[in-house]
């Protein structure tokens, strides 16, 4: 069997026309589609190391900011990951550069442009837009938000949206004690002495704002 490559995209006609494209272009690969985050975690889990690049709209119904790169990123460790957007601020790029992502595309770019970038990543390319220096604090403290678990991303999610630990444990059907070791576990990652400080460096990863991608 040979590799994936995974369109999650939430606009039918967009998902439907990259992927008709990417299979014209490479008829070697399987290319799947989804919608969601939540499918995209499923159809990853299910076909495992066949996945060898997922193409992930930034901006999903059910995922904040980069929410669903970092899940993926925990999913499919040796996988590559390019986002497609419309947004490309030094910001959001210097995110996504930080959280792991392979490829930074603009759905500007003309389809032909974007499938020739995907053979690229396949290759082992990283592509990005030209921005300037990022900032090295920057990078640093949102390296350190990847390095958090799946179950410590829902609750570090949990604490950005103000939710006491109480909350966080009867939502996520956990003990309070659960939440509270998590909780440790997260400061310590993130390596920060409070829940404040952890929501500062937090924030701007799970709470992008809904600017259309």
């Amino acid at each position: 069997m040979g590799w994936i490559v995974l369109i999650v995209d939430d606009h039918p006609l967009v998902g439907q026309a990259f992927e008709l494209s990417i299979k014209a272009a490479y008829p070697h690969l399987e290319v799947g589609r989804v919608t969601s985050a939540a499918d995209a975690d499923v159809y990853v889990r299910l076909h495992g190391a066949r996945v060898k690049l997922v193409i992930l709209d930034l901006m999903l119904p059910d995922a904040d900011g980069f929410s669903a790169l970092l899940r993926l990123r925990k999913i499919l460790p040796d996988g590559r990951v390019a986002i497609v957007s419309a947004r490309s601020d030094n910001q959001t790029l210097t995110l996504a550069k930080a959280l792991g992502a392979a490829a930074y595309l603009s759905k500007s770019e003309p389809v032909e442009a974007l499938v020739e970038a995907v053979g690229a990543v396949l290759q082992g390319a990283t592509l990005f837009p030209e921005q300037g220096d990022p900032d090295p604090q920057t990078l640093d403290a949102h390296r350190r938000m990847a390095t958090l678990s799946a179950a410590q991303l829902r609750i570090m999610r949990a604490l950005v949206d103000g939710k006491l630990n109480k909350q966080i444990a009867g939502d996520m059907n956990l003990t309070e004690g659960t939440v509270k070791q998590h909780v440790s576990a997260i400061l310590k990652k993130l390596q920060v002495n409070n829940r404040s400080q952890a929501i500062l460096i937090a924030a701007p990863v799970l709470r992008s704002d809904q600017t259309p991608s």
